[in-house]
């Protein structure tokens, strides 16, 4: 295992440590930085084990462009070398390593189908105080580091003001690939595989986009982080690609050999007079369409992980479990498993990916069939962004609600999805659609 340098040093708030360790980030930023930071925004999770993570430098690195078959095997035996902390992305479409299934369609981003890789400066934030763990090598960079941060932790940084906010009256307009007519051709062709039971629940996704789309990531992603306050947030950069992410979702942990996954199905607009919203949640909670999608995909993720589990352990901890955030009410369960011997943390991702909650039943069988009805390849979009430890530990989330930008062609995409059933209308899964997107267009509305 790869022995790293510690470090520490306390501060006096938190939430202004952050702030002021993204702004030591992008002070770095330039076209050939690869860098992650990842933040919970103090959501309370006992299965999380840091309030923000950085991840800066690469010195080693694992890249697939298009995933075939053995990349799993590649994958795994990398990390494995590595015996280090592991920070990066599987794409949606590297489903395409495992399964014999292909990805077409437009992509106007361009994320590589797997990246990862390992930094040579790692700082994790726990309560106030901050954490540098540091190659060797780089140890001596600590001092100089440490007091860059401290200087933005004491100062109004940029990224706190909004004097230095970029903003353009007219905001950045996005664009469906679809109308709502083509979306509701599609919906009934997949209603009819439906009907068929050809599926019984599938994601089906749609892209808006802008490709003339000029913006600061990082002031876009720290406006969006205070919007949304979502627990799996991220912002990832590498070198011209972005992507800013504000997923309320975990897709998967690992600690030691317990396994959780936590999907979700079920999306409510909060509603500002209490009330109103108690009683729109009352009726929520207990809507058998909601339970009925949520129940569907519980049984898919129960079936993925059997794949790997030790027997016995699969267990339902929560099911359709009502859980608030800034903007929206979701319905999630918690599902846990214990990993067999003989199974290694690439194996549990390879038996659970994609993760369920944008697929559907079954799955292969809906994977192939949303290539067919969604006009956009999905890329990094209900991917995963985490990470691995040394001990090989895992935390992923899954990547939606987020904002993806391809900085050199100056396109922006945003794509949403909801699970369609045999119950589901056309109008009411485009205007699910649309609220999931609202968070994000009401930043981008201000650029």
């Amino acid at each position: 295992m790869v022995q790293r340098k510690r470090f520490s040093f306390e501060f006096s708030s938190s939430q202004k440590l952050k702030k002021a360790l993204f702004a030591f980030a992008q002070s770095r930023s330039d076209d050939a930085q690869i860098s992650l930071y990842l933040d919970t925004n103090q959501h309370q999770d006992k299965h999380g084990t840091y309030q923000v993570l950085l991840a800066l430098d690469p010195v080693s690195d694992f890249r697939i462009e298009f995933a075939g078959s053995g990349d799993w095997s590649r994958l795994s035996l990398w990390q494995k070398a590595q015996q280090d902390w592991c920070f990066g992305h599987l794409a949606y479409d590297f489903k395409n390593a495992q399964e014999q299934l292909r990805s077409e369609n437009i992509d106007g981003i361009g994320f590589p189908e797997a990246y990862f890789f390992v930094p040579a400066k790692l700082f994790l934030v726990q309560n106030n105080t901050l954490i540098g763990l540091y190659l060797k090598n780089e140890a001596h960079a600590w001092a100089q580091d440490l007091e860059f941060i401290t200087a933005l932790f004491h100062q109004r940084t940029p990224l706190d003001s909004d004097q230095n906010r970029i903003t353009d009256p007219k905001g950045i307009a996005l664009k469906g690939r679809l109308t709502f007519e083509q979306y509701q051709e599609k919906f009934d062709q997949i209603q009819k595989h439906i009907q068929r039971g050809d599926i019984y629940e599938t994601n089906f996704c749609q892209e808006f986009y802008c490709d003339d789309a000029v913006l600061d990531p990082a002031n876009v992603f720290q406006e969006l982080n205070d919007y949304s306050k979502a627990p799996f947030s991220a912002f990832y950069q590498l070198k011209d690609r972005y992507a800013l992410c504000a997923s309320p979702e975990r897709y998967l942990n690992k600690k030691g050999k317990t396994l959780i996954s936590q999907p979700i199905k079920g999306t409510l607009k909060r509603l500002s007079e209490p009330q109103a919203d108690q009683k729109a949640v009352a009726a929520f909670v207990n809507d058998p369409k909601e339970r009925r999608e949520n129940i569907m995909i519980t049984d898919l993720v129960r079936n993925d992980l059997s794949r790997v589990a030790a027997r016995d352990t699969v267990q339902v901890q929560e099911l359709c479990t009502l859980k608030s955030y800034a903007h929206v009410h979701q319905l999630v369960t918690t599902v846990s498993t214990e990993l067999k011997e003989g199974f290694d943390p690439v194996d549990a991702l390879k038996a659970t990916f994609p993760m369920g909650s944008m697929t559907g039943v079954p799955k292969i069988r809906a994977l192939q069939l949303m290539e067919v009805y969604e006009a956009h390849k999905r890329g990094l979009y209900s991917g995963t962004i985490g990470y691995f430890t040394p001990e090989g530990d895992f935390d992923f989330n899954v990547v939606i609600r987020s904002l993806l930008y391809n900085a050199k062609n100056s396109y922006l995409s945003l794509s949403v999805g909801g699970a369609l059933t045999s119950s589901a209308n056309a109008h009411d899964e485009y205007q699910e659609c649309l609220l999931k997107a609202e968070s994000l267009r009401t930043v981008l509305s201000r650029r």
